[in-house]
C-alpha cells in the first residue's frame, strides 16, 4: 500500500463479471495518519487507471461500473479505519466504483498477476 505507483495485484471475478484492482496491506492499522494517507494516494492512482482512456482500450468494455477495488488487509483496521474506508465507498461510489475491504491472512487468491 505504501507504494502508490505499482497496482498490487489484478484479478479477474469471472462470477460477478468484475475485474478487481487488488490493494494488499500487511502492516499494523497502528499509525492511521499515515496508513490513510498512503491508502489515499494509492486508490488516487487506481482511480486515474481506471479512468484513463488507455485503460478503456486495454480492457475492452469495461466501465467504471465494471470495476471493484478491494484492500485485502493482513490485520483487522481501526475504528477510524473503518470509518476512513466508508469515506472511501461514498467518494468511489460516485464513479460507480466498488470499494471493498476484507481482512485475511493469506494473500489474494490464486490467478491474481502482479502488475508492474
Amino acid at each position: 500500500m505504501s507504494d502508490p505507483s505499482i497496482i498490487d495485484y489484478l484479478a479477474r471475478d469471472e462470477t460477478r463479471n468484475k475485474l478487481v484492482l487488488i490493494i494488499s496491506e500487511d502492516r499494523p492499522w497502528q499509525d492511521t495518519r499515515t496508513m490513510h494517507r498512503q491508502l489515499k494516494a494509492k486508490i488516487d492512482s487506481y482511480y486515474g487507471y481506471i479512468m484513463d482512456p488507455a485503460f478503456a482500450k486495454e480492457y475492452p468494455g469495461t466501465r467504471p461500473s465494471d470495476v471493484v477495488i478491494t484492500l485485502f488487509c493482513k490485520n483487522q483496521p481501526t475504528p477510524e479505519s473503518l470509518q476512513f474506508f466508508q469515506y472511501v465507498q461514498q467518494t468511489l461510489a460516485q464513479d460507480q466504483i466498488v470499494f471493498n475491504h476484507v481482512v485475511h491472512s493469506h494473500p489474494p487468491p490464486d490467478g491474481s498477476s502482479m502488475i508492474h
